[in-house]
């Protein structure tokens, strides 16, 4: 599969079974903080009792993001520290490594707790 084939099969299955979740950045510290929030399609799904392992807990909510939405306009790929609002639920980002096919980034798996 060709890297564009991976990500429009992705933008595909985000729009029949996916959700609308907002991609917060904050930025600066103290008063000076403010936040830039991104609205995406994403799929949102929580982990299985056997992947909970290593750093994986109860709770913790993996969420799929296609660079079409993250990356258009310039945008930034997701990090830890970042937040993902859910259902207007802020979760906090612990690890959002980037799925490349070929060298170019095709999807992004993110893991939120909170």
């Amino acid at each position: 599969m060709t890297p564009a084939g991976a990500i429009a099969s992705l933008d595909r299955q985000i729009g029949r079974h996916g959700q609308i979740v907002i991609l917060r950045r904050y930025t600066g510290v103290g008063a000076a903080r403010t936040s830039a929030d991104t609205t995406v399609g994403a799929i949102v799904r929580d982990y299985q009792p056997d992947e909970l392992v290593g750093g994986i807990t109860q709770g913790d909510t993996q969420i799929v993001l296609s660079p079409t939405d993250v990356l258009a306009g310039g945008g930034a790929l997701p990090k830890t520290g970042d937040q993902i609002v859910i259902e207007g639920k802020p979760r906090t980002i612990v690890a959002a490594p980037p799925v490349r096919v070929g060298n170019v980034i095709a999807r992004i798996n993110v893991q939120v707790k909170g």
